[in-house]
């Protein structure tokens, strides 16, 4: 009895502390998120440390660790070398986690696949993300919102997709201003200037960096109001309005507080060189610009620097050195080009797989579904009507059944006939009515023939009915892109206007499953882009105000180019009746 006891404490006292060991490791986990934000590397540290109990962790909680683990390591600037971690957490905290742990762990499947080049994958998972946190509400919110907007703007940079920069970066900072200081929410405001570099739009820049300048100034943030004002010097330059130019770099010089005593810039910084030598160059100070080139070359800006010299030695009439210089600048250009086919070779490739992967997948769908109408045949209709089919090729699908239906139903009436009259000639001939029996058989001779007339039209016209099309329709409108689109129309999604990757995929879907309309886009007289897509949408049933925004032009645009399409496809010159005759024409495929 004792020995029970004893048993029996000890199990309470094992118990126990198992319970305290547990909820120190929640509280080491509660610790390393409080720090995530503002000390990253603190919270690696109450992380390592925790890792070393791993075995004792449950499968939830180790999970958790590892989403708070990955989130850590993304922070301090380690980079993904392999999504196959963070699907991972995607997959369990799907069915599992809580609204902030789906976000993050789609946030940081999205880096991942960042890091290893799959830009529209990773875009894909911030969008989910997006769509997991919904409209904003709390400050979590425009926290998360804000690192997934601004991670998506630096795809849209090196994917050179300027416009949708601008949208993400729009997005950025209105987060920004919801979680940062108005000191932060100026400086978010001023990274505009990138896509707008990429546009060529260099007035726009100009204003971008005097709002900052003046903004920043009120707050008297006078060092980063200055250290704002390098991308205006080179405008001011190529505009030659020198005295701006100058007054410019004197404020970037000695108010930013990025230089030493010695008028070094600081590392990371030394672009500037460059643009310090064509100064010189232009107001003729030679002898410095050349030094400027020179300091720029050795921190590898070679386009920008050889380019620079041999205008100085085109001004000095060096021949010499000007050949030398044009060689060296071909060459630093023949390397930058390189290197641009290149980035855009891989995005291509990147672009190519990701639509392929995406066709495989609608490929096993749509082997799904014909699966379940095999097994159950009412299905196909309740299908059919879900996935949008439209009223006109309901209507056609309507006269080509009761068509089949006529067909059978005389077939049947002609079998029941002759089953009747054989019936009775086997009475006859008990009878021996000779004369009654020979206008029988003629009868039932002439109704064999009528039923094999009909069985086999009837067999002919279901051939032609399930062949004939080419373009099918159907499929279009239930495909993935196509649902998107209706959903951007209609409101249901955070942007109406499609990226560049989301028209290409439309593109593609739109060639497959409707492949004589699309080659009637390209045939005597081709459309042109926008026009192709304005024909898309309006098969989607989109309205030409929607198709305006979708496609980033004025309604007056999109009804012009209706009126050029109508008459390229159709011989009409009108604009209003493209939809009817695309639709017209679609019935008749």
């Amino acid at each position: 009895m004792e020995m029970k006891r004893i048993a029996f404490f000890a199990l309470i006292l094992f118990l126990l502390v198992s319970c305290g060991t547990r909820r120190e490791y929640k509280d080491a986990l509660l610790r390393a998120e409080t720090a995530m934000d503002e000390h990253p590397d603190s919270a690696l540290l109450i992380l390592d440390s925790l890792g070393q109990h791993e075995s004792e962790f449950t499968r939830h909680f180790r999970m958790q660790y590892l989403l708070h683990l990955t989130k850590a390591q993304a922070k301090t600037g380690d980079i993904f070398t392999n999504d196959s971690l963070t699907e991972l957490m995607v997959e369990y905290f799907n069915s599992k986690g809580t609204k902030d742990e789906k976000v993050w762990a789609y946030y940081l499947y999205g880096c991942s696949l960042s890091d290893i080049g799959q830009a529209p994958e990773a875009l894909q998972a911030y969008y989910d993300a997006i769509d997991i946190v919904g409209a904003p509400k709390e400050f979590f919110d425009y926290a998360i919102l804000k690192v997934i907007y601004g991670q998506m703007s630096q795809i849209f940079h090196k994917q050179n997709l300027p416009r949708d920069e601008i949208w993400a970066l729009n997005h950025y900072i209105d987060c920004v201003k919801h979680t940062d200081s108005e000191e932060e929410s100026i400086i978010a405001k001023s990274q505009l200037i990138k896509p707008y570099y990429l546009l060529g739009e260099k007035d726009s820049i100009l204003q971008i960096i005097d709002r900052s300048f003046h903004s920043l100034m009120h707050l008297g943030k006078e060092q980063r109001a200055a250290a704002c004002l390098v991308s205006s010097i080179y405008i001011y330059i190529e505009r030659n309005q020198l005295a701006k130019a100058k007054e410019v770099m004197n404020l970037y010089e000695q108010k930013s507080g990025l230089f030493d005593h010695e008028g070094n810039i600081g590392k990371g910084r030394e672009g500037y060189y460059w643009i310090k030598g064509f100064y010189d160059l232009a107001v003729k100070d030679l002898e410095s610009a050349e030094t400027y080139f020179r300091k720029a070359i050795k921190y590898g800006y070679l386009s920008e620097g050889y380019r620079g010299l041999l205008r100085l030695y085109r001004e000095k009439n060096n021949m010499d050195s000007v050949v030398l210089f044009s060689q060296l600048y071909e060459a630093a250009q023949d390397t930058l080009h390189d290197k641009m086919r290149t980035d855009a070779i891989h995005q291509m490739s990147v672009l190519y797989n990701y639509n392929r992967n995406l066709k495989k997948l609608e490929e096993e769908k749509r082997k799904v579904r014909k699966a379940r109408i095999v097994a159950i045949s009412i299905i196909i209709v309740a299908l059919s009507l879900i996935g949008g089919t439209t009223w006109t090729y309901n209507r056609k699908q309507k006269r080509r059944k009761d068509s089949i239906i006529k067909l059978e139903k005389d077939l049947n009436s002609a079998i029941t006939t002759r089953n009747e009259l054989q019936n009775e000639l086997g009475q006859l001939k008990a009878k021996d009515y000779e004369n009654v029996i020979a206008t029988k058989e003629k009868k039932v001779t002439e109704l064999t023939a009528t039923i094999k007339r009909l069985a086999e039209e009837n067999r002919t016209y279901k051939g032609t009915t399930l062949n004939k099309d080419k373009d099918h329709l159907e499929d279009f409108l239930n495909s993935t892109i196509a649902l998107l689109f209706v959903k951007k129309a209609t409101g249901k999604t955070e942007r109406t206007k499609p990226t560049e990757a989301e028209w290409k995929m439309m593109v593609s879907q739109f060639s497959k499953d409707l492949p004589a309309t699309f080659k009637s886009f390209g045939d005597s007289k081709p459309l042109s882009q926008l026009e192709q897509r304005i024909c898309m949408l309006l098969i989607l049933d989109i309205p030409e105000y929607v198709i305006s925004i979708m496609a980033d032009t004025s309604t007056s645009t999109v009804s012009n180019a209706k009126a050029r399409a109508n008459y390229k496809l159709f011989g009409k010159k009108e604009a209003y009746p493209l939809k009817n005759n695309l639709i017209q024409s679609l019935r008749r495929s």
